[in-house]
């Protein structure tokens, strides 16, 4: 979906894409499949650049220590992630605590990805960020149930495993990961210090990207090969360019304004863009974004 989301913005013409990947081979990969797939010559400067593991704090810090560039970002998008398909829950171990793997790599490790660039100064007042989100986040039918926590006490204590938590469910846990993305645009867009947009945006389902990758071979065999393509010939999926245009209408801002949270229709997982604020009490929940937005400024700084 990054890849793809490039390419487009590489055919309108953009100055200059970061391309941030876990290894900087992946990103020199990523740039080489870009100038591969490009219709023309490149006017885009396209930089590779390794580093960005969503669960290693260090690794990102150092990762946009080491960017070349030198003037800050118009748009910051914020894609990596993934499901953690486990038997049980599986953990971030950072400064003496430990994290929950999968809000970690799809929320925490996007927040200290935006307060390293800010203490670098990579962030104008008007900076424009998006979090990919996920319909996980208000539920999914027979597929992910919806988030709910008895209020924030209760979701610390599954971020840091503590307490009786329910059993581990891998698609339970991206529902989760996704709502706390979500909770924390809101957090910061509530905040109202600054000028940047924070928008949450998920285009709805998409098949054939690398979303599966650490499943099990035999699972992720059934789920990429039948169960996707089926969904995608009864319309209930769509490809990686049509999911990558949404993310680019996305990041150029015609979705979405600050703090807003959108996706496809309640109890469907793919259509018209719509407000999902009214799906989930907990999108709205103050004391959510406080309590969760107070813990990561604690724990990793403010942007």
């Amino acid at each position: 979906m990054g890849v793809d989301t490039s390419k487009i913005l590489i055919d309108q013409n953009v100055k200059q894409i970061v391309l941030g990947a876990r290894t900087h081979q992946k990103a020199e990969e990523a740039k080489n499949e870009l100038l591969k797939r490009a219709k023309s010559s490149v006017k885009t400067r396209l930089i590779p650049s390794g580093g960005f593991d969503m669960t290693a704090p260090d690794k990102i810090q150092e990762a946009v220590k080491n960017l070349k560039v030198n003037q800050p970002f118009d748009i910051v998008f914020l894609q990596a992630g993934g499901v953690v398909f486990k038997d049980d829950y599986q953990y971030v171990e950072w400064n003496g605590k430990r994290y929950e793997r999968t809000v970690f790599q799809n929320t925490i490790g996007g927040y200290i990805t935006l307060v390293a660039l800010s203490q670098k100064g990579l962030l104008k007042d008007t900076t424009r960020v998006v979090f990919a989100g996920g319909e996980g986040a208000r539920g999914i039918p027979g597929m992910i149930e919806k988030p709910n926590f008895n209020g924030y006490k209760r979701f610390s204590e599954y971020l840091f495993g503590t307490g009786n938590l329910p059993k581990f469910n891998p698609m339970n846990g991206i529902g989760v990961s996704k709502l706390m993305s979500a909770v924390l645009v809101e957090g910061l867009a509530q905040k109202g210090q600054i000028n940047h947009e924070f928008v949450w945006f998920t285009p709805g389902l998409t098949y054939g990207t690398n979303g599966l990758a650490d499943t099990a071979p035999i699972q992720r065999f059934f789920m990429e090969k039948i169960m996707f393509p089926i969904a995608g010939l009864l319309g209930f999926a769509q490809s990686p360019m049509q999911g990558a245009q949404k993310y680019v209408d996305s990041l150029l801002g015609k979705y979405g304004s600050n703090g807003d949270v959108l996706g496809s229709p309640e109890g469907k997982v793919l259509g018209p863009i719509v407000d999902q604020k009214p799906m989930n009490k907990h999108f709205t929940d103050m004391e959510f974004q406080t309590g969760f937005l107070g813990m990561l400024e604690t724990e990793f700084g403010a942007i």
